[in-house]
């Protein structure tokens, strides 16, 4: 069975380049993780900042949003 990852928080980044980049926190009601839209792994520095392992490129958050969280289930017939 495979975990249903749901958004917790968006991250709007940007690289040394300063090309925008997105970063993902997600959950699956157990673990967290980071990802870019693509579902490439990202790691989270102590200092906030972001790194993509395979090209070692480090990301600046520059803002954040919630990201889409799902509610209680409707009731059905009442």
């Amino acid at each position: 069975m495979s975990a249903k990852w749901i958004n917790i928080q968006i991250m709007e980044c940007e690289d040394s380049a300063g090309r925008a980049v997105t970063v993902f926190r997600q959950s699956d009601g157990t673990h967290q993780r980071y990802v870019l839209g693509n579902g490439r792994k990202v790691e989270a520095n102590a200092d906030g900042t972001f790194v993509i392992p395979e090209s070692a490129t480090e990301l600046r958050v520059m803002g954040i949003s919630r990201g889409l969280q799902r509610g209680p289930e409707p009731r059905l017939g009442g």
